[in-house]
Parts: structure tokens; sequence; C-alpha cells
């Protein structure tokens, strides 16, 4: 912290409130947000979400550039034509520090594990762009950099423990544990939409992910079949809007699921909270009422069930404090970051 504060890099201005469970309080820290910038990288299944931020975490900028295909050679070759190092953005050191989101899995040395939607073609991700950036790299899961926006830039100290609940193409779930993200002994912890269940059929039992019957990528695979047409969110939610039969019996189905889901790992982890980040949810919030009445069919503990307070960025953002707390060598401290 002494070197910090020599460095002119970050001011400590005070200490913030213990959380309810007491412990020791968080310092505050006022960050010189000129000193440098840096950039967070989100790898979705079909674009390269980049967005800049001060060396406070403030935004600077969004973009976003389509991939031609599924291989990671394809996004470092976006990155490298995208990307100029050599810019300060009006900041005395430029790039600072890249934060990189995949929607899979990361081990604690840093090496991607899973990776079902790019064809890795044997390249370390996290190497790679070290080597075009030359500045610190962070490689993490989606999941887990929205549950540290979540605890972060929410400024959530009354919670010691939360989710952070991802449905989109597949589930998974960043887990709060006592104040510090959980990553379990291979990165594999919140894989939740790996979990095998089983169904019998003529006799035969089949065992399913859980993301194959409960994320909204299945959803709309399930309508489309059924619907012979292709689905997408914004059909949907016409054809919900219009009370389509067949699409509000799938949508019930659906929000039992979710309910389920959100019961078992409220059994398992018992959070303060649960932060559902779902495109569905965020253009119809009225489903997560829906939810949280069936949820009440199956406990009796109160548990705060929420949407994101950013859908759209949480991941970003996320990605943002994990590579400012790298750099800074504070992990365990709050920063006051505003988005």
């Amino acid at each position: 912290m002494n070197k910090l504060k020599y460095k002119s890099l970050v001011n400590e201005v005070g200490e913030g409130d213990s959380t309810k469970s007491g412990g020791r309080k968080p310092i505050l820290l006022k960050v010189n947000h000129l000193y440098g910038y840096f950039i967070s990288l989100d790898l979705t299944y079909s674009s390269v979400e980049v967005m800049y931020n001060y060396f406070d975490g403030n935004v600077i900028k969004h973009e976003s550039y389509d991939l031609p295909d599924e291989k990671v050679s394809s996004i470092l070759s976006i990155i490298k034509k995208h990307i100029d190092i050599q810019e300060k953005l009006d900041t005395y050191n430029g790039l600072l520090g890249v934060s990189v989101s995949i929607h899979g899995v990361v081990d604690n040395e840093q090496h991607v594990t899973y990776l079902p939607f790019h064809e890795t073609e044997g390249i370390s991700i996290a190497k790679k762009i070290k080597e075009i950036t030359n500045v610190p790299v962070v490689v993490e899961n989606e999941a887990n950099l929205s549950a540290l926006y979540e605890r972060n830039f929410n400024h959530n100290l009354s919670y010691n423990n939360l989710i952070a609940l991802s449905i989109h193409k597949g589930i998974g779930a960043g887990l709060i544990i006592n104040n510090q993200l959980y990553r379990g002994a291979n990165g594999e912890a919140g894989e939740i939409g790996k979990t095998l269940v089983s169904k019998v059929s003529d006799n035969v039992e089949i065992f399913h992910k859980i993301e194959d019957i409960f994320s909204q990528e299945a959803l709309l695979h399930n309508l489309s079949n059924q619907l012979n047409e292709k689905m997408t969110l914004s059909k949907l939610i016409q054809f919900y809007n219009e009370k389509n039969p067949v699409v509000v019996e799938e949508m019930e189905q659906f929000i039992n699921k979710i309910a389920v889901l959100i019961h078992n790992l409220n059994t398992q982890f018992n959070p303060n909270a649960i932060y559902i980040n779902c495109p569905l949810f965020n253009e119809m919030p009225e489903i997560l009422e829906a939810i949280k009445n069936q949820f009440k069919q199956y406990s009796r503990n109160e548990i705060q069930i929420k949407l994101t307070s950013n859908v759209k960025f949480a991941t970003l953002l996320g990605g943002t404090l994990a590579i400012i707390q790298k750099v800074l060598q504070i992990n365990d401290i709050y920063l006051d970051i505003k988005a």
C-alpha cells in the first residue's frame, strides 16, 4: 500500500463500514484515474467485446467486433488489428493491463482448459495476448467476473456470500463466498451447467447436462423444433405477448426449471443474494417475479433474487476490476469504482 502511495497511484481517504458479520474494515482508496488505462475483452460466441477503462475503472469507450469463425487465431487477429497498444488515450502511462473473459474454464495457472464455443488450436490465450500487448493479462470465466462486478460495483459489502447466475447459451455461476471469489481446485467451481440430470425414455436412462435443458439457448431450440421455424429472442417475446399457446407453455416450464435451479443453488451455498444475468429476463423482467413466486413453492428461506444491474457490461466491468486488482496487488481491498 505504501508503495502505491509513493508512486501516486492511489491515496488513502479513510475506511469503509465493516460487514454485518464483523471483520476488518475495507480501506477506501482514491485512484489517480489518468495514470493509465485498462482493456477488458469478452470473447462471446459471435463477437469480441472491447471496453477501455481509466485507471479508476470509469469507462472510456466500448467497441464490438464480429467473429468470422470460431477460431482463437481469428480472435487474436482482431485484437492485433483494432487495439493500438501505443495509444495513451490522454493518460500518463497508456495501457497498463488486459482482462479476458471466456465462456469456459480457466485453471489457477491461467490455462484455458475448456472452451466449448471456440477452437483453441492449441493456443494459449493468456500467453498470446501478453505477447501482443506486453502488459499483465488476466483470463477468467465470465460468470466469475460477473460475480466480482456484483460484489464491488454495487458496493454489496453487506453481502458476504452471493452468486452471479449467468443464463445464456450455457449456464454458469460465479461464487462469492466469505467475500472472496471461489474458483475451486482447478477453476471449475460454478460450472453448474455441466451438472447431469437423468431422463428415462423407453426404459433407458439417459443423462443430460442441465444447460441443455435449462438455458435460454435450450428454450429457443425447443421452440424452434415445436413451431418449425427459427426462434429468436425477439420472436419469443412477440409470440409470448400474443399468447401463443406453445410459447406460453414452454415459458411456464422454463420459469419452473429456473426456480428449481435457484432452489438447488440456495440449498448448496445459502447465499445472501443471487443475481441473474440473462438477456431474456432483461427484456421481460416480469419473468423474474414469476420465478420468485415459484421459488417460494420449494423453499421457505428468504433470499434476494435480483436481475444484474448491468446485463450488457457486467462481465466487462468485472474484468476491469480483476485486472486493476492484479496490477495493484490488492485483491482483498474494495475499490470504489463507478461504472
